[in-house]
């Protein structure tokens, strides 16, 4: 049932959600990253003045035989090698937050993303493409993992759900950003393909054109045209400016460098684990609403400091951080060591494995198939399409953000999951019914998207800030979010194989399948972490 209780916001805690919108420039940067293929993929490889990808048709610029898509190699590693910066920059980010802080990590992953767009834009081969494209999956990895530790640790336990919930919102905000960007930045354009009739174009790609019909010879005249040099018709349609994506994303990076460099502060937590605790109570002072959270929850700080520190605890650690044990405190191991050890292992585990069903469910399938599901279903434009679907994640990632702290993160993933089962269910039963009824594929990708929008999309992220604890929460989130990007990788590289060994229906059944036994370890073993403080939170797996 959803608590009527609803949070108090007082002067602080409107401080932490503007705090947390200024660091979701982050994850908004993520989001148009990973969504830049979807309108640049086509213009890169076919516009005639500014492709830059190797184009599929080798018969003379034509295919052998219409239909033949568009399949270059080329445009499968732009999209999938940032999966492989992702990787290298969560490997990073346990070591960066723990030493720069959060502030700092989202700062250093800005500027590499300014200078990797600037360089996407400005390229004119595929090597510098592909490195750029690298460079900023590592910002976008190291940026996956810094913003929502920021948002957890800033966050008033009364907002932190919904203000956690800002980072896939973010997301998806990005992704829709691209869309309407390449949407606007479209224009109609020569391709490299050439062609006979208009009709061959469209088979090619759905609404092209050809420039010029080829003359029939009927007398003499037309055979001397015909023999005379002339440019060969190409195929035209509608292309965006890849470029000037680019540079948008450019201009996005570099508002973040300025939002976090001017406005946003560094986490409590970070500062009181680096002995800097005058400044962290300044901070907490700013983001909490009353006097008695702020010292309790710089008790709570300086106890996980002290328990990092040396044991027994000696004087300067107490003339540190300005606090004086009673009794010495229990060491806590960090490092990836400190994730083994009782009262870590447990909720690692749960983030780990809320990681590998968001990867497994078959989110990444269901977007690849939402063009083949919405032409089945009668719609002509699947771009348009596209970005009517994007516009309902953002909506319902948005309603996800006002759940997360009335409904819970237990409830709501109970949910998504069990939605999610059902629509990749009836997916399944539309490929395997020759893709009829056209209705029942636009109802289960609405209910699909729908569903992962409320709880397997936000809350991943969001309960990896929660669950951790304090002196391994840097390097368990970075573990889980190098996890998260690696699965990605491999999901993308082999979804096809799979998807050709046990068909398009198999697959979806896969994906039901999952969905129902994440439905089951939730059920089973996820607590629920609404309201509570991150103290109770730790004491619930000792």
């Amino acid at each position: 049932m959803l608590n009527e209780d609803k949070p108090s916001i007082g002067g602080g805690s409107l401080r932490a959600v503007a705090f947390a919108c200024i660091a979701g420039l982050g994850p908004l940067v993520f989001g148009y990253t990973l969504g830049m293929t979807s309108p640049a993929n086509l213009a890169m490889e076919s516009s005639k003045s500014d492709s830059i990808f190797s184009a599929s048709p080798t018969d003379g610029g034509k295919c052998g035989s219409p239909p033949c898509g568009l399949t270059s190699t080329d445009a499968s590693e732009f999209g999938s090698l940032v999966n492989v910066g992702c990787m290298i920059g969560a490997l990073c980010a346990g070591p960066l937050t723990d030493r720069i802080g959060r502030r700092g990590s989202i700062l250093l992953a800005s500027l590499p993303w300014f200078g990797a767009w600037i360089w996407i834009g400005a390229t004119q081969s595929f090597a510098g493409l592909i490195a750029a494209r690298i460079i900023s999956g590592i910002a976008t990895g190291v940026c996956s993992m810094a913003v929502p530790l920021f948002i957890a640790e800033v966050s008033p336990t009364s907002l932190r759900g919904a203000l956690g919930a800002v980072n896939q919102f973010a997301v998806t905000t990005g992704i829709f950003l691209v869309y309407v960007v390449g949407d606007v930045l479209q224009s109609v354009k020569p391709t490299v393909f050439e062609c006979d009739s208009s009709a061959w174009c469209d088979d090619v790609v759905k609404g092209w054109t050809c420039s010029a019909e080829a003359p029939n010879a009927t007398n003499a005249t037309d055979l001397m045209l015909l023999s005379s040099p002339v440019e060969a018709a190409v195929c035209e349609g509608k292309l965006s400016d890849w470029r000037t994506i680019a540079y948008v994303g450019a201009g996005l990076s570099a508002a973040l460098f300025g939002a976090a460099l001017l406005l946003l502060p560094e986490s409590p937590a970070f500062l009181v684990a680096r002995g800097n605790e005058a400044e962290a109570r300044r901070i907490l002072a700013k983001v909490r609403d009353t006097p008695a959270e702020v010292d309790n929850e710089m008790a709570q700080l300086t106890s996980n400091a002290l328990a990092m520190a040396a044991d027994p605890v000696d004087e300067s650690v107490g003339q540190l951080t300005g606090f004086v044990a009673d009794e010495p405190a229990t060491r806590k191991q960090g490092g990836l060591k400190g994730l083994m050890v009782k009262g870590v292992r447990w909720p690692f585990c749960i983030g780990c494995m809320l990681m590998v069903s968001q990867q497994f469910s078959g989110i990444n399938a269901v977007i690849f198939y939402s063009g083949d599901i919405l032409l089945s279903s009668g719609m002509d434009d699947p771009n348009m399409g596209g970005l009517i679907i994007m516009a309902i994640q953002v909506l319902m990632t948005g309603v996800s953000v006002l759940l997360m702290d009335r409904a819970g993160r237990r409830i709501l993933l109970m949910v998504s999951l069990s939605g999610m089962a059902v629509a990749a269910t009836l997916l399944a039963i539309f490929y395997i019914n020759g893709k009829n009824p056209a209705w029942l594929a636009l109802v289960s990708l609405i209910l699909y998207i729908i569903a992962f929008s409320l709880g397997l999309g936000p809350i991943p992220w969001l309960i990896m800030g929660e669950i951790f604890p304090a002196h391994v929460r840097a390097t368990a989130s970075s573990v889980a979010t190098l996890l998260n990007w690696s699965l990605s990788f491999l999901v993308t590289l082999f979804f096809a194989d799979v998807a050709e060994a046990v068909t398009q229906g198999g697959v979806f059944f896969i994906f039901a399948g999952v969905c129902t036994a994440a439905f089951t370890f939730v059920l089973l073993f996820v607590p629920e972490t609404r309201g509570k403080t991150f103290e109770e939170i730790e004491a619930l797996f000792n």
